[in-house]
């Protein structure tokens, strides 16, 4: 892969590369997704911690906006020590910390309400609703819609479904969607299996696959795996961001003591006892841990990269983290801190009672939505045909109401792009209300 392609500042889908004089086109990419519905929307959608109301614990607009920092300081950090090969395609190193950044301020735009529990119970009940769709409707669906993944409804947002509708999207430039796709691939490739679970992890459904394509065109995404470099940074600026911060959320709601936190930070920062010591107070003990684990893992990201520049450029480097590639006395006690995340926090009581709650939620949304697409295509876009049922539920739909001539599929995403956009308040208020509550 070449720097100049991995920059194309040519805007999806068909504007040709050009640079403005007066903007840096990836800053230009930052305000348009900063500026869209669904980023507004991330203020109060779940984190890790659901439906929380200290106003301290990171939503997920205020995770996304951290990364953007992480991602930002990585970013040039490596495009400083590659300054010379920036050069030789015309960029700087602010062009690949703003690349990073605007990646990062996207990478969690598709995201569901109520987080990674959402994105499971879209998905289990997609692959029930499809094949019982098929059977009753005689409608010919896209295999792919018995899966859902938060990084293709991004991809799905950013060039289709939002912004500029049908015509592009947030119309974005090549090199900033490149950034943005962590899996190259849809969800019936092999690839997207996770821990033996099919469709688990991809980033383009069937309905975006002409537009995916284009950008892997434009990028010049080559190789076993052919990911932007700019993915490998943004996604380790999301593994440090929540590797730390949910942590420190968990001490925040007394979920876990700060003596856990810091036996678990500490190794990272290279901190001396007293310098913690002299802190007073909990809260400035966690900002003074968090601020040095993410400096110096900054620093080791941006080596582990540079260590692994051939490789990574070639498409060839195995799939993984950035994070894993680190010098072993930050990757170890990383991984360390990841699996006390995944044992205190995930599997919480009050965290799951709520997950259990938001799948009765999105199963209630999902069903009145779908069945209201399925009567369109059925009625071929004609409203006048429609039970008054159908009617009313697709009133409520407003930006993704469907269009006729669209296809059976396509009508059916719109369903999905409705009820993934949901805010986490707006989800379980609406299903209650859908309930006669």
């Amino acid at each position: 892969m070449e720097w100049g392609a991995l920059f194309n500042t040519g805007r999806f889908p068909d504007r040709p590369a050009r640079d403005d004089p007066d903007r840096n086109p990836f800053q230009i990419d930052q305000d348009r997704i900063v500026f869209s519905r669904p980023f507004r929307r991330l203020q109060e959608k779940t984190q890790v911690h659901p439906m929380i109301g200290n106003a301290h614990v990171r939503n997920r607009l205020v995770h996304t906006l951290e990364v953007a920092s992480i991602g930002r300081s990585i970013g040039f950090g490596v495009g400083a020590a590659l300054r010379t090969d920036l050069a030789n395609a015309g960029r700087t190193p602010d062009d690949l910390g703003y690349l990073v950044q605007a990646a990062c301020l996207a990478h969690d735009i598709g995201n569901p309400p109520f987080g990674h529990a959402g994105e499971a119970a879209i998905a289990a009940f997609m692959e029930t609703w499809l094949p019982e769709a098929r059977r009753t409707t005689g409608l010919e669906l896209d295999e792919d819609l018995r899966f859902f993944d938060g990084n293709a409804q991004g991809f799905r947002i950013l060039t289709r479904s939002d912004g500029y509708r049908e015509r592009g999207g947030l119309k974005l430039t090549f090199a900033s969607l490149g950034a943005f796709i962590k899996y190259p691939w849809g969800a019936t490739d092999p690839r997207a299996e996770k821990h033996g679970v099919p469709g688990a992890k991809f980033n383009r459904f069937e309905t975006e696959r002409a537009g995916f394509e284009t950008v892997r065109a434009e990028c010049g995404l080559e190789g076993p795996l052919p990911r932007h470099p700019a993915v490998w940074l943004m996604e380790a600026a999301d593994d440090i961001t929540y590797g730390l911060a949910d942590l420190e959320d968990a001490v925040e709601l007394e979920i876990v003591p700060y003596a856990d936190y810091e036996a678990l930070v500490k190794p990272l920062t290279g901190l001396a006892d007293q310098r913690i010591a002299d802190e007073d107070g909990v809260p400035q003990k966690l900002a003074l841990l968090r601020s040095a684990a993410a400096g110096r893992m900054i620093g080791a990201t941006r080596d582990a990269f540079l260590a692994h520049a051939g490789p990574l450029l070639r498409g060839e480097l195995p799939r993984g983290s950035l994070v894993d590639l680190c010098v072993p006395e930050l990757a170890e006690p990383f991984r360390a801190l990841s699996r006390a995340n995944a044992e205190k926090l995930y599997l919480h009581p009050r965290k799951v009672q709520f997950e259990i709650g938001a799948r009765d939620v999105l199963e209630k949304t999902l069903g009145v939505f779908l069945e209201a697409c399925v009567a369109f295509v059925q009625a071929k876009g004609e409203m006048t045909r429609l039970p008054l049922r159908a009617r009313q539920a697709l009133s409520l739909m407003q930006d993704y109401h469907p269009r006729a001539g669209f296809s059976a599929s396509e009508t059916v995403r719109c369903a999905v792009d409705f009820v993934a956009g949901m805010t986490d308040n707006y989800a379980a208020n609406l299903a209650a209300r859908l309930r006669g509550l």
